[in-house]
């Protein structure tokens, strides 16, 4: 095996037929992968969540008018989100400490588009460097897509772009160089969003380059009504 990448798949270990899915896609494809399992909602106590997770409504508001008027009222996370972030955290951390140059980070109810997916993500590694960390699932929908990318979406051949902060579209797929994780990481923990925004709000504070791939690798089963979401 001569990859420069792993793969890292955050998974709620009660749901085995996800993970008998995800190991069906990826069985006799060479490049190494990993499920991340601990930390499920039943196995969070108070020591463990008080060290992922400041449940403080004045950093929390702080954080949101990144986005403006389409910030998020204050909440407290539930069990199931303080869950699937704490997951999200340790794929970053293995990312930091692995032998590869690239993370990448699903989530278990991610579905590829093409049956030669990997070929498709191992291209889009290869075909530009700039970014600290690269989208590639159907985030928030085809209009959300199209609005962050804009006209630029024409451009023939070009393949990912650019994003203006806030700039994560969900977390079910998406692309992290080992070289920026050390930045990502830093002061992330405790998190006082859900992750997919303490995220968008942590690029943005580091000014990393963030792009996403026009073209939809993984589709979100949770979005498309192939899997319950189990989050809420």
């Amino acid at each position: 095996m001569n990859k420069n990448y792993k793969i890292y798949v955050i998974h709620y270990s009660k749901l085995i037929e996800r993970k008998k899915y995800i190991e069906s896609i990826f069985e006799n494809l060479d490049f190494d992968y990993e499920f991340v399992e601990s930390f499920d909602k039943e196995d969070l106590n108070e020591k463990n969540i008080s060290y992922f997770y400041n449940d403080n409504k004045q950093i929390y508001d702080e954080k949101v008018k990144l986005w403006d008027k389409r910030s998020k009222s204050y909440y407290k996370l539930t069990d199931p989100e303080i869950s699937v972030s704490i997951k999200h955290l340790e794929a970053l951390k293995k990312i930091e400490k692995n032998k590869y140059e690239f993370g990448i980070i699903l989530e278990d109810d991610v579905i590829p588009k093409y049956v030669d997916f990997i070929l498709e993500v191992e291209n889009l590694i290869k075909s530009y460097k700039k970014w600290d960390v690269l989208f590639i699932g159907e985030g928030m929908g085809e209009s959300y897509r199209d609005s962050k990318i804009g006209i630029r979406r024409f451009i023939p051949f070009k393949q990912i772009f650019k994003i203006k902060h806030p700039a994560t579209n969900c977390l079910e797929a998406y692309i992290v160089k080992k070289s920026s994780i050390n930045k990502i990481l830093e002061d992330l923990i405790p998190i006082n969003l859900v992750i997919d925004w303490e995220l968008a709000y942590q690029f943005f504070l580091k000014n990393l380059n963030i792009y996403w791939s026009k073209k939809i690798i993984f589709n979100q089963g949770s979005k498309n009504n192939i899997y319950r979401s189990e989050l809420r």
